[in-house]
């Protein structure tokens, strides 16, 4: 099931191979997509992948990492 609003929260936690991450999103009303992401040193190369991943599920509002 999607979720229609454009304002909201999410978090999530996990591990994987010894990594742990927690993933923070909040999104607020906005007229076009505007993703503002915030990255670890030496994760900058996944940024293309990831506002590709967000832009797929999400539409318009601004979607940002707190």
């Amino acid at each position: 099931m999607g979720v229609s609003s454009m304002t909201g929260f999410a978090r999530s936690e996990g591990e994987a191979d010894g990594i742990s991450w927690v993933w923070e999103l909040r999104s607020v009303n906005g007229r076009a997509l505007e993703l503002r992401l915030r990255l670890p040193p030496g994760f900058e190369p996944l940024e293309p992948q990831l506002r590709a991943a967000l832009g797929q599920r999400c539409r318009r509002g601004n979607v940002w990492r707190p």
